[in-house]
């Protein structure tokens, strides 16, 4: 009988905070000895983390790498949460492979990888990504659907098939219907297993999300390489012993982050900007920066976009970062004036419930939705004014608005209607950098 094990870890999302337990973890897990294999399912960059923002990335591959990771797939706060530039060379330092076959890159393996254990075991590896159809084109990026990728990569010739998936559940689950695939390790929905599952013949993993969970597989195969017994479990963090330093390095990266972001200065107010109730003035203020960057006239946001209360009068990087920590871009929607009254409607109906919700996922990395804010539009006796002017039915309007309302589900008709452009590249605190930069040299 041959053992092997698979440590893996998904959707860390720059808690660094695990980071040290998951180290250790990982270190003494494979000294067992069992042959062990180590895996990151994606999603560990996420900018919220002020070091992941002053260093696009690459403190996440540095701590990666620490790892000693078999290999390695890429989620979409890596593909979609860094510029083309920022992610071509997100992994120029790393120690381990990315695997990547339905998004064509120079930074990543495309065709399955195969890994031969001591025993002779072959495994073939694939990675995938979440197929975000619309954004990654506009991004500058190649997509393929995963389906017809593994149509044309199946079967592997190998003994074992392993996909590192960051589809999320229900493609995860789809493909264990329809292909040969030994084990699934999964991951972006956010999903756990804690002890495994399975569809037909395949295995699947999963363990959660913001490294509150390890992944454990341990994998007995027969002198075929047959596989005849199979242990999936999930192990949480805070079950694992801390130590002293832990605090410290955490509090270092997090230190460290706000240092470098605060040695860059954007720009001198006249005066601090407030957010608070009622008039939410910071928010209207930033309203119209992204009504004039997406070159609208007419912008809706939510107030609870801006996470903290007060923007001091000299604003760096780090002010805006903990202002609008987000990985959300502007969307610019087109509708014609009849479609834009539905819309409207249904979101003033709809924000009314919003307001006290706590929100997460979609990019969104502040507390509460708040309230809409709205810029360009009126409200009066019945009917919605644009720019001053009775909405015409007729008439091709423009509208800006954060990304989180296309891809969530707030605002079902909002997603039905209408055209919808995503303005790629920048993150909603970089457009209010940008803007606040231009403003300055005037």
């Amino acid at each position: 009988m041959n053992n092997l094990r698979l440590l893996h870890l998904n959707d860390l999302h720059s808690h660094l905070e695990k980071f040290p337990v998951i180290e250790r973890f990982f270190a003494e897990k494979s000294k067992e000895n069992v042959e062990t294999l180590r895996f990151d399912l994606g999603d560990n960059v996420d900018r919220v983390h002020p070091l992941t923002e002053a260093t696009a990335g690459h403190i996440n591959v540095e701590l990666m790498n620490r790892l000693d990771l078999t290999a390695a797939t890429v989620g979409n706060n890596e593909g979609l949460g860094l510029t083309h530039e920022m992610l071509s060379h997100l992994y120029d330092e790393a120690n381990f492979p990315v695997l990547l076959a339905n998004l064509e890159t120079d930074f990543a393996i495309s065709k399955p990888l195969i890994v031969t254990t001591s025993f002779g075991l072959r495994i073939g590896l694939i990675g995938m990504t979440a197929p975000y159809e619309r954004a990654y084109p506009s991004a500058g990026w190649k997509l393929s659907n995963p389906f017809d990728v593994l149509d044309k990569i199946l079967p592997v010739d190998c003994d074992f098939t392993i996909l590192l998936s960051h589809l999320g559940k229900n493609f995860d689950e789809k493909i264990a219907e329809c292909y040969d695939i030994d084990l699934i390790i999964g991951s972006h929905t956010h999903h756990l297993f804690e002890h495994g599952a399975q569809v037909n013949k395949t295995l699947l993993a999963a363990a959660g999300k913001y490294g509150e969970h390890i992944g454990q597989i341990d994998l007995a195969f027969d002198e075929q390489n047959r596989l005849v017994d199979a242990q999936i479990e999930t192990i949480a963090t805070n079950t694992l012993p801390s130590r002293k330093s832990d605090a410290v390095e955490i509090y270092g990266w997090e230190l460290r982050g706000h240092k470098l972001l605060q040695g860059t200065q954007v720009v001198e107010l006249e005066s601090p900007l407030t957010n608070q109730s009622p008039d939410f003035a910071g928010s209207r203020y930033f309203a119209k920066i992204f009504s004039d960057y997406a070159q609208t006239g007419i912008c809706v946001m939510n107030s609870g976009l801006l996470v903290t209360d007060l923007l001091p009068a000299r604003l760096t990087l780090d002010n805006l970062h903990e202002f609008l920590p987000h990985s959300i871009r502007l969307v610019r929607f087109s509708f014609t004036g009849a479609e834009l009254e539905l819309v409207l409607t249904e979101m003033v109906d709809v924000s009314a419930f919003l307001v006290t919700q706590r929100i997460q996922g979609m990019g969104f990395r502040g507390k509460i939705f708040g309230q809409l804010i709205f810029e360009g539009i009126d409200f009066k006796n019945g009917e919605f004014f644009i720019q001053g002017a009775r909405l015409e039915r007729d008439k091709i309007y423009q509208v800006a608005m954060p990304d989180q309302y296309l891809f969530a589900w707030y605002f079902p008709l909002l997603k039905k209607l209408g055209q919808s452009e995503i303005l790629f590249p920048y993150f909603l605190r970089e457009i209010v950098a940008e803007h606040l930069k231009k403003e300055e040299k005037k």
